[in-house]
């Protein structure tokens, strides 16, 4: 059943990034609703989190009753929107923001950029679990606690995959619910809630086998290979919405309390449109007012509704407390990423040919050695190299260039010397034998142990070596463990483009956009998948 679901859920995946890609080719990466109106107000813009593409159709019906455009912008996910609002990147020319939730706005010191904010929905994350194995474990007519999932992982009849938390809002929201569920004080996780909880944190995150920056990406690997894990984390309603395609889960909230994404419908402190407050407050007024509506897409409407779905009232769902400080977070984050979860096993790929000569190749080493010594951090935390990761550098030119391989530890200051003079030792010159260079890095990464990966820095075509469609065939020919090793590329310069999107969507990996150089920014995203 799961394999046959492979193919349909593939197909209808493929539709949906296609939508999508017409979407960012018209709009600049965002979408609409409503449409033009001789006359009207000025359109209401507001920024929403891509988790709520599926909204779009009841805007559209808020924008017809209300009388004014009402424009929908997808530029990032909840985290990365609050970044963004915090830097002023919206001051002045949008309107509204509708992240998953406002936590990290008021986290990360942005709360003064909102004016106000009304509460839409609420959706806990939880677990979509294969059929089978919520069976197997008797979690299709028992709701399992967070110490039951726990317990499941430690002895090893259970794995899963989950967003990272410092890229992700399910993933950090995950995070927070266990390790304050497992505390059980009735209030917000504190540093001395972690020291006690370690041990059942560091046995539930040592069963996750997929990580990814993204839900989306999450969800189309859980699907792509049913054996690499039993469940993912994500947000309840779009867990509900995969299986109402026929995907073969249960959608499982822990028992003991989650936190929730509330969907917050938020004036700027600076509009673009001077009746944007007035306009907010009609939509957020529609919203409630049409919260079975909102029932039809699995949140759970902040209104009593009649159209309840079964699958929502079936199953409680406790709200926990939030971090109520930035250094509890951060901790929270620095022990997962250091502690808790599966070391990555990373490899990369360090284009080191002619055309990177002068700004190109200082940029990739700025990038690699802020990875290095542990300075690459966004707004919501550190995304640098972690303790227990196992890394290995690879430079090529016209050949792959001897490696180096480290188990990283920003405490040992020889690990942190051996990735520093590896990257500053790089010299650009000659051809580009990239598949080559791939080859090796696929015969020779470890997948016995932690999430292994591989990320790709290149800016021209391969000219040395097999061709695309040679190493196609070499690639085919590999053990199936070596096949199921993403590769990540960051794409700059002169590179080409269509293939790359090949060889990404050959090996399961992603393609990052760094065209305008912007290579430290590649390396924050696309750590969060590693």
């Amino acid at each position: 059943m799961k394999k046959l679901w492979i193919l349909i859920l593939a197909l209808l995946s493929s539709m949906a990034l296609a939508a999508c890609a017409d979407d960012g080719a018209s709009e600049g990466g965002g979408g609409s609703s409503g449409g033009q109106r001789s006359g009207s107000q000025d359109a209401l813009t507001i920024v929403a989190a891509t988790e709520l593409m599926d909204l779009e159709p009841v805007v559209q019906r808020a924008s017809d009753d209300l009388g004014f455009d009402i424009e929908l912008q997808f530029p990032a996910g909840t985290l990365e929107n609050s970044e963004n609002l915090k830097l002023g990147n919206f001051d002045s020319t949008v309107d509204a923001t509708w992240f998953a939730t406002n936590r990290y706005v008021n986290l990360i010191g942005a709360s003064d950029k909102l004016a106000d904010e009304t509460k839409i929905a609420t959706s806990p994350v939880a677990f979509g679990v294969w059929d089978e194995a919520a069976k197997r474990l008797g979690w299709d007519t028992n709701q399992p606690t967070w110490a039951d999932f726990a317990k499941a992982a430690q002895a090893g009849d259970f794995t899963f995959g989950m967003t990272n938390p410092a890229a992700s809002n399910s993933g950090f929201s995950a995070l927070v619910s266990v390790s304050t569920a497992l505390a059980d004080t009735g209030a917000a996780i504190t540093p001395q809630d972690l020291d006690r909880v370690a041990s059942t944190l560091e046995e539930l995150f040592q069963a996750q086998t997929l990580v990814s920056g993204s839900s989306g990406w999450l969800a189309d690997a859980f699907v792509a290979d049913p054996e690499k894990a039993d469940a993912i984390v994500n947000y309840e309603s779009t867990l509900h919405q995969l299986r109402a395609e026929g995907l073969p889960i249960q959608v499982i909230v822990p028992r003991d309390g989650v936190v929730s994404a509330d969907y917050p419908l938020s004036t700027l402190a600076q509009p673009a449109n001077p009746n944007a407050s007035e306009q907010v407050r009609q939509l957020a007024d529609w919203l409630l007012e049409h919260q079975e509506d909102i029932a039809q897409t699995f949140r759970r409407p902040v209104e009593q509704v009649s159209n309840m779905p079964a699958e929502l009232a079936s199953q409680q769902a406790i709200e926990l407390p939030f971090p109520a400080n930035q250094s509890v977070v951060d901790e929270l984050l620095f022990a997962y990423n250091n502690q808790y979860r599966q070391p990555g096993t990373t490899m990369f790929i360090l284009d080191a040919s002619g055309s990177m000569e002068g700004d190109r190749i200082q940029a990739l080493k700025d990038t690699m050695n802020s990875l290095i010594d542990g300075s690459a951090a966004n707004l919501v935390g550190d995304v640098s190299l972690r303790d227990r990761e196992t890394v290995t550098l690879l430079s090529f030119d016209d050949q792959p260039n001897p490696p180096v391989t480290v188990e990283y530890n920003r405490d040992n200051e020889a690990s942190v010397d051996q990735l520093s003079a590896y990257v500053d030792g790089i010299v650009a010159s000659g051809g580009t034998a990239m598949y080559p260079a791939l080859l090796e890095a696929l015969n020779g990464i470890d997948t016995s142990n932690g999430i292994p990966s591989i990320v790709l820095l290149s800016d021209g075509e391969a000219n040395f070596g097999p061709d695309f469609r040679g190493f196609t065939e070499i690639y085919n020919g590999l053990p199936e463990d070596k096949r199921s090793v993403p590769i990540f590329i960051i794409l700059y310069g002169e590179a080409n483009v269509a293939e790359m999107n090949q060889l990404a969507e050959l090996t399961g990996g992603a393609v990052f956009d760094a065209l305008n150089g912007d290579l430290e920014a590649a390396f924050k995203e696309i750590r969060g998948f590693q």
